[in-house]
C-alpha cells in the first residue's frame, strides 16, 4: 500500500496512474495524520509534498526516518518550486527520491516503481 498526503491538485493527477497500474493507496489530509498511520500500516511508499497541513512534508519525513518503525519506508517527496534549498531540505529530511510538480506520467510511475522495488 502507499500511503499518500498531498494537495488535491497533484493527487488527482496521480490517482488515475495509480488506479491504472493496480497500486493500492491511501489518502490522508495532514502530516499528523500520515504519521500515525505510517506507524500502523508500514506502507511501501509514502509520497508527500512540502506544503502539508499541521506538519510540512520536511518535519514529517525527519520524524519518519528516525522511528523504528518507518525508517526504511521509502519516501517520494513532490515539490512546486524548482530551489536548489529546497531539493538540499527534502534530501537533508530523509526523501529517497525528489519530483519537481509538474512531471509527466512516466516520470512518476518509474519513480515509484524504482523505491518501491528497493
Amino acid at each position: 500500500m502507499i500511503l499518500i498526503s498531498l494537495s488535491e491538485g497533484i493527487f488527482e493527477k496521480i490517482k488515475k496512474l495509480l488506479e491504472e497500474n493496480n497500486l493500492k493507496y491511501e489518502k490522508v489530509e495532514t502530516g499528523e495524520e500520515l504519521l500515525e498511520l505510517a506507524k500502523k500500516s508500514k506502507p511501501e511508499l509514502i509520497i508527500l509534498e512540502k506544503d502539508l497541513p499541521l506538519l510540512d512534508g520536511f518535519v514529517v519525513s525527519l520524524l519518519l526516518k528516525s522511528h523504528p518503525k518507518t525508517k526504511d519506508v521509502p519516501i517520494l517527496t513532490i515539490c512546486k518550486c524548482n530551489y536548489p534549498e529546497e531539493k538540499i531540505k527534502a534530501k537533508e529530511s530523509g526523501a529517497d527520491w525528489l519530483l519537481l510538480y509538474p512531471f509527466g506520467p512516466e516520470e512518476f510511475l518509474w519513480a515509484i516503481k524504482e523505491l518501491i522495488r528497493k
